[in-house]
């Protein structure tokens, strides 16, 4: 055990680089998979936590480079719950699987119990990158990698700060609780799975309802999205606007976050479909984007879209509008609303 510990101590740098790049290997080929992650956590374990392991009464370790698996450990939280099937095809397909855990899921519970739910594996290098000059160091290094979904991350934070690692260090009057609160986390992750799907399907329809021109759809999200994307006329007045001095570069964040400001907006000023946008489009805006002095405007086509909106409804976007509920600096909202009056005027 001695020989062990002055082994692991002398190893630490290599287990903290191995940790490092374990975890990057990891972002990478998952992104390469489109699955979003929503963070990453990883350690390698400190000297002194590991002594601790060792010294415990109630187990005798034989060989514990090989009976503690989590020397090396990276947590990956994912959004959604069938991403995890994903992530462990991709994790059996890149590396040696040593040990695969799966009790911590919620078919592994009886209908009363409760507890945190998790994938784990502890893993090698497969032969092919161990082979690599990065890695060749590492190639006899093994790790736990645990995946679950946000919720179940929030799940088990929670019970680790309430002591809860297991049902009887619960209070037998607190049970109930926790049953009820861990079927509707369960409850969740299956809802928020269902939702993103529908929303899907709801995007690939307002797809259709933009390409087949169909007027009296009524407008989302989604259908504005690919109006400011594919409509002709709504292109001319984004070059009008590029023409001025205008910059779109990154205008992506700033895309999304506007796409749900407008279709407020349009609902709130009775724009409810495609037709109406169209009409809305059709407009000549030149004098209006001449007088805003765009040049060097950060902005996006949902942005542009506003901007419309308020030329289009001035009384509707006053001042003290933009300035109180939609967060606008005073001096800004003051030169878009002036520049309504003077093209006007």
């Amino acid at each position: 055990m001695e020989e062990f510990l002055k082994n692991y101590r002398n190893k630490l740098p290599l287990y903290e680089t191995f940790t490092e790049r374990l975890e990057s290997l990891l972002i990478e080929i998952i992104k390469a998979e489109e699955v979003k992650v929503h963070f990453t956590e990883s350690r390698a374990k400190s000297v002194a936590s590991v002594e601790e392991k060792l010294l415990r009464p109630d187990k005798t370790y034989k060989n514990p480079k090989k009976e503690i698996p989590d020397l090396v450990g990276v947590r990956l939280v994912l959004y959604y719950q069938d991403d995890i099937d994903k992530v462990e095809s991709i994790i059996k397909r890149e590396f040696n699987i040593l040990e695969e855990e799966k009790n911590h899921q919620a078919d592994k519970y009886s209908p009363d119990k409760f507890g945190y739910l998790s994938v784990h594996y502890v893993v090698k290098l497969n032969e092919l990158r161990a082979e690599l000059s990065e890695w060749k160091a590492m190639s006899d290094f093994h790790a736990e990698i645990q995946i679950r979904t946000v919720l179940q991350h929030s799940w088990a934070a929670i019970s680790h700060a309430l002591q809860y690692k297991r049902e009887g260090d619960v209070a037998p009057q607190l049970r109930r609780k926790l049953f009820r609160l861990a079927g509707l986390f369960e409850l969740a992750d299956e809802q928020f799975i269902e939702i993103r799907d529908q929303r899907l399907l709801i995007d690939i329809e307002s797809q259709e309802s933009v390409k087949n021109n169909e007027q009296s759809a009524f407008l989302n999200t989604s259908i504005i999205k690919e109006l400011i994307h594919n409509s002709n006329r709504f292109e001319k007045i984004v070059n009008e606007a590029k023409s001025l001095g205008a910059k779109f570069d990154d205008a992506e964040e700033q895309d999304v976050e506007y796409l749900g400001v407008v279709t407020e907006e349009c609902e709130r000023l009775g724009i409810n479909t495609i037709e109406d946008f169209t009409n809305l489009v059709s407009q000549d805006y030149s004098s209006y984007l001449s007088n805003l002095e765009l040049k060097d405007w950060f902005v996006s086509n949902s942005f542009i879209l506003y901007l419309i909106l308020i030329c289009q409804f001035p009384e509707k976007f006053q001042v003290d509008y933009l300035v109180n509920q939609r967060g606008w600096a005073k001096k800004i909202a003051s030169e878009v609303t002036g520049a309504v009056v003077s093209c006007k005027a």
